[in-house]
């Protein structure tokens, strides 16, 4: 089927800022595999860059819908998208998540379902953003450089220990679930994403890889605010 414009997704501008503006505007159609803190980081983002005219006003953002949590799932959501084709971009933020045991049960999926996910997102013109262990690892490189291998637990429960000392007295989150439904993150590290690019490009060659720790998230911020 040949590509649709995304005509149907530009504002209304004024004939005179058109030009300016036009070159700018992008539609981008977004699958996690969180249901809260990825689509939280990216709308706040949005909002806030559109704000500051980082993104162009008339850009889209859609986080499609949510069915699935696991990395091939996440892309079969985004594929099954309606109107797909319309988006000038799409990627899928997945994490690696290697199955750990918890309790009576454990998390995770496999590292097979991890790459096959990559593959195929690649073969369907798709773009991917990633973390191993986990997206939390992109919030922790705004505060630091980390290079060692960690377990998803770990990586989360020093991703809320770096965000609380931000947070005022009253506000400050009490758990992992707490931090994963926080709606103001991209805001609260901001100033800070400079530093986060820095360091999971340091990570470039774990990246390439897809080794523990390792996240391409920049890529996809970059993309949004349309930097390099």
């Amino acid at each position: 089927m040949p590509r649709k414009s995304h005509n149907s997704f530009k504002s209304t501008v004024p004939e005179t800022r058109k030009n300016e503006t036009l070159s700018q505007k992008k539609a981008f159609l977004i699958a996690c595999e969180g249901e809260c803190t990825e689509p939280n980081y990216i709308k706040n983002l949005v909002a806030v860059e559109k704000l500051n005219k980082n993104i162009a006003e008339g850009t889209v953002v859609k986080i499609a819908t949510h069915q699935h949590s696991d990395p091939c799932g996440v892309l079969a959501d985004l594929l099954s998208t309606h109107n797909r084709e319309d988006f000038d971009e799409c990627w899928i933020v997945i994490d690696r998540d290697a199955v750990e045991f918890k309790g009576n049960g454990f998390g995770g999926h496999t590292k097979e379902n991890f790459n096959k996910a990559i593959e195929n997102a690649l073969q369907n013109n798709v773009k991917i953003a990633f973390s191993n262990p986990c997206f939390e690892l992109w919030i922790i490189l705004h505060f630091e450089y980390r290079d060692t291998e960690s377990s998803r637990d770990d990586i989360q429960d020093k991703a809320l220990e770096k965000i609380n000392p931000l947070l005022p007295q009253g506000k400050k989150l009490k758990n992992v679930d707490k931090l994963k439904n926080f709606e103001r993150l991209y805001s609260l590290l901001k100033e800070k994403t400079p530093s986060a690019i820095k360091f999971a490009k340091k990570l470039s060659e774990n990246e390439v890889q897809r080794k523990n720790p390792s996240t391409s998230v920049y890529r996809l911020v970059n993309a949004l605010t349309a930097k390099n």
